[in-house]
């Protein structure tokens, strides 16, 4: 189970982390250039070695030219490392993961005879002794490594936003799920208990404070979870204020700095810019798992592939773990992703490599529209009417899901899943122990030295509760006009009513 490596090569495309903002991010290297080289200046006067190692400056232009922001980025968790501070990664690891909910059976309106029916009393005893369940998602077994993206694919309603909140740890309001879930040898409910702020799930629609404005969001995120140990000795300050700028460049926010997040109400950035601060807030947040949820809706094509093209930045980079659901996805878009799960009717059908889903379908005998990008095509299987078996085909291909479940099953490109699965959580505990061991180290390292040592939270309950009472003063200045007409109505009121 080590992190970080894959079972198979890498086929995603790459995006380079200059992007969205070339000029801004060699503003920013040079910076951390700036910032290093002045640590290493420190170090030599004290140990006598004058060599700039780390930070060494680039001597003219054309070497100017050649400095890679990513590379910088990397070597910076280089840097941690060598000042003991621990860099942790996370994947997740399931076999034969089922989810069950609690069926809706047909409501009819009641009449007060059946009311105070005996019958009917009967039978609503009867279904809070034994509540109606269904299974939601049934027998999915895979992997997701850290610095590998997933994208789940398949029609509304076939479960994919399930999934994605099982990944993300959020278990609430499911009637039971089982089967074996592990996040790099921990299990779900410890990390629950410990790690929750590592995993992270964005629902559909942006959620955000529309009157804050786009730096006060990133700030709130990035303090809430700053860690005690920091290089270069930073400040606390001083590392809020780095984070917030590197990811605003990064992902080209700096101009929305002072504009508002905005909503139907409040004018405020646009929709694909809204979908980066959600990225750079999460990022901001530190998660290691990212699971969102059909974030591309409402947004053009050309937006929707800014903002995967943002999340394969952030996997590539920071080395996280990314699994994103999308309902239409171009072939550009496609590309960007390492692995890709097929949902039929709360069935896996196919989980692998991304590259190699097209062919499986083809040789199991479905045939491509003209055109068709990918994720179409593999949407389309799983409907009767959109999907068209090749010529002499008819009668062999699978048609339900349970009949596409066995295929998979019997396949070797299934059979090859369900194996490196089942070694990921089988891995020897002689492996696996040190991983969890450097990984709680990384964790109480972050904790602030005020808060309680067991705790989830990376920042001491004061600190908390000063962060969120400056973010409720922004709150309310940012919309400083309806708060005096809401004073004022109030007022009125109280003097009308007496």
């Amino acid at each position: 189970m080590e992190s970080g490596k894959h079972a198979e090569p890498h086929y995603a495309d790459s995006v380079p982390a200059d992007y969205f903002d070339n000029e801004g991010c060699a503003q920013l290297t040079r910076t951390l250039s700036q910032l290093s080289q002045t640590q290493n200046d420190a170090q030599g006067k004290a140990t006598g070695d004058h060599s700039s190692g780390l930070g060494t400056l680039v001597e003219n232009g054309a070497e100017e030219e050649k400095f890679d922001f990513a590379d910088r980025l990397r070597t910076a968790l280089d840097r941690m490392d060598e000042e003991g501070i621990k860099h942790r990664e996370l994947g997740v690891g399931f076999v034969d993961l089922t989810v069950r909910g609690l069926g809706a059976a047909a409501k009819y309106q009641e009449t007060i005879l059946s009311m105070l029916s005996p019958a009917q009393w009967l039978h609503h005893l009867k279904d809070l002794r034994h509540p109606p369940v269904k299974d939601i998602l049934s027998g999915f077994t895979g992997t997701v490594k850290s610095g590998e993206m997933l994208l789940v694919l398949g029609s509304p309603g076939s479960g994919c936003s399930t999934f994605l909140k099982v990944l993300a740890n959020q278990r609430q309001g499911y009637h039971q799920v089982m089967g074996d879930v592990s996040y790099d040898g921990m299990r779900p409910d410890h990390l629950a208990k410990h790690y929750r702020g590592d995993v992270g799930y964005s629902p559909e629609d942006d959620t955000h404070f529309p009157s804050l404005s786009v730096k006060n969001t990133l700030t709130v995120a990035a303090k809430m979870r700053t860690p005690q140990n920091r290089v270069y000795n930073t400040t606390r300050a001083d590392f809020i204020e780095a984070m917030v700028q590197t990811l605003a460049t990064v992902f080209g926010l700096r101009h929305t700095f002072n504009t508002p997040v905005g909503n139907e109400a409040i004018r405020g950035v646009s929709g694909g810019e809204k979908k980066r601060v959600s990225i750079a807030e999460m990022m901001a947040a530190r998660v290691r798992i990212g699971c969102w949820d059909n974030s591309t809706r409402g947004l053009d094509s050309s937006t929707a592939l800014e903002f995967v093209r943002a999340l394969r930045i952030a996997t590539d980079v920071g080395r996280a773990t990314t699994v994103v659901t999308i309902y239409q996805a171009s072939e550009s878009l496609y590309k960007l992703f390492d692995k890709v799960c097929i949902i039929y009717a709360g069935k896996q059908i196919y989980y692998g490599p991304a590259d190699r889903a097209r062919q499986y379908f083809i040789d199991m005998g479905w045939e491509p529209a003209p055109r068709q990008t990918t994720s179409d095509f593999l949407v389309a299987v799983t409907d009767p009417l959109a999907r068209t078996p090749r010529s002499g085909w008819e009668n062999r291909v699978p048609r339900t899901a349970d009949e596409f479940v066995a295929y998979w099953a019997k396949s070797l490109e299934g059979q090859a899943n369900r194996a490196e699965a089942t070694r990921y959580l089988q891995t020897p505990d002689h492996d696996i122990a040190p991983k969890i061991q450097h990984y709680k180290e990384s964790a109480r390292a972050e904790r602030a030295k005020t808060a309680h040592p067991k705790s989830s939270y990376t920042v001491s309950l004061a600190m908390q509760v000063r962060g969120i009472m400056l973010r409720r003063i922004q709150i309310l200045r940012g919309d400083m006009a309806a708060q005096i007409v809401m004073n004022v109505v109030f007022m009125l009121q109280a003097v009308i009513m007496g």
